[in-house]
């Protein structure tokens, strides 16, 4: 019944201060032919709506919580302009297939939404989704220099508002990859004190991705954005977001790690005119920044981070990368195995040992470390399960050392036969026979 009632005055009352909690009540409690009773009495003013201050939040909350297929193509073609609107039946709500089926239309509907997308900015309305996604039709098809006029500061101001949500960090990642450096700069500068939320947000890391990417001026990269990252590290190496972006730090790009599709996202910035710097260089230099903080902290918390076999990776993916000396991350791994010798067989530490014993610049360092810290006895009672068999035979195959030499002859002498069967101890065993 108050449905009924309200159905001629919904319009006005989304544009109405508090009005438009009733309107959004409305939404929430009715049932789905109710919905469409709203949805018709509001067709045809969505595009009004969205530019009004208070109805867009209505017209998001229906767009993104309720509309149907359908019903968001209706509301998105609004604002393709009156002639495309008619056969909207046709088409979608991506701008991609209204070029595929009138190509002729693009320019007219890209003006369109240019207009929409500059007011947009201008009223501060791009928190909202609905505004997202028209703005994100226009930064995926239209003229990178336009788009370089659209980030001016009254954007900047708003783009933490919207880089944690899908279509808001497409746009954000288009705003660096095509502002020029003083823009680059204010961006930056806009993310001051949001840096640990973008990290653990699985949309706002892939904005800082692309930040490393572009961004010339590492010493402004280094200041505010690492600075964070180095002061917030325990609770971002907790987030499967947060490790992927210390990953991407350490080892940028790397198809072990990272999807195709993520790879394929950033690589678009990769043609922008403005970014000058060897990309190479401007890694290097980030890694060389923030590698002693990373290890600094997974060496007071090596323990914790290989209860987890997520944290583990990253840890090995540190070793493997990090661009500073690792003495002390080995020593606490070679500390941690003496304290507990059954650590040795757990699935984390012989990722880590493997990783570690497999590198070539640190093998060495790592079983010289073992040899002098692991008694020989403890050494040879690793043996007597499958992955500690392996992790001493990597020991001796990397080491000519006298102490790998003696050890060499303790095994001999032992009765490793007796030990359980398993596929280290058969590979020790022929490592032996040769050695």
């Amino acid at each position: 019944f108050i449905v009924k009632e309200l159905l001629p005055h919904v319009c006005e009352l989304s544009k109405a201060k508090y009005g438009k909690f009733t309107v959004n009540c409305m939404l929430k409690n009715s049932s789905r032919e109710q919905r469409k009773l709203i949805f018709k009495s509001l067709s045809g003013q969505f595009k009004k709506l969205t530019l009004h201050a208070e109805a867009v939040t209505v017209v998001d909350t229906m767009y993104n919580d309720y509309a149907t297929s359908t019903e968001r193509t209706e509301m998105i073609t609004e604002f393709y302009g009156k002639e495309l609107y008619l056969y909207r039946d046709l088409l979608s709500e991506h701008f991609s297939k209204v070029i595929e089926l009138y190509p002729e239309k693009k320019d007219k509907v890209l003006e369109e939404l240019l207009n929409h997308t500059q007011v947009f900015i201008e009223k501060g309305l791009t928190g909202h989704i609905i505004v997202q996604h028209l703005m994100l039709q226009y930064f995926l098809h239209g003229s990178e220099d336009t788009i370089q006029e659209l980030v001016t500061e009254k954007l900047i101001e708003q783009i933490v508002n919207f880089v944690h949500t899908k279509e808001g960090s497409k746009i954000a990642m288009r705003c660096l990859w095509y502002s020029k450096a003083k823009e680059r700069k204010m961006i930056i500068r806009t993310f001051k004190g949001h840096v640990k939320d973008m990290c653990i947000n699985e949309n706002g890391y892939l904005v800082l991705c692309a930040l490393f990417d572009c961004v010339d001026d590492t010493v402004l990269i280094k200041k505010v954005i690492l600075s964070e990252i180095m002061d917030s590290l325990d609770t971002i190496t907790m987030s499967q977001n947060g490790r992927l972006l210390l990953s991407y730090i350490l080892a940028p790009r790397n198809t072990k790690i990272f999807p195709p599709s993520i790879v394929d996202c950033l690589k678009v910035g990769d043609t922008n005119k403005i970014s000058k710097k060897d990309p190479q260089a401007r890694r290097q230099e980030l890694l060389t920044y923030a590698s002693p903080g990373i290890i600094k902290n997974f060496e007071d918390n090596v323990e914790s981070m290989l209860m987890e076999n997520k944290r583990t990776i990253l840890l090995t993916t540190a070793v493997n990368h990090a661009n500073c000396d690792l003495s002390n991350l080995f020593t606490a791994i070679v500390n941690l195995i003496g304290s507990d010798p059954s650590l040795v067989d757990s699935t984390t530490m012989h990722i880590l040992m493997r990783s570690i014993q497999q590198n070539e610049n640190h093998q060495k360092q790592f079983n010289d470390m073992v040899f002098n810290s692991i008694p020989e006895d403890v050494i040879i009672n690793w043996v007597k399960t499958n992955r500690g068999a392996f992790s001493v035979m990597r020991l001796l195959e990397h080491n000519t050392s006298d102490k790998n030499n003696a050890l060499v002859s303790k095994l001999k002498q032992s009765d490793i036969n007796s030990f359980e069967q398993s596929a280290g101890r058969d590979k020790l065993l022929e490592f032996l026979q040769v050695s």
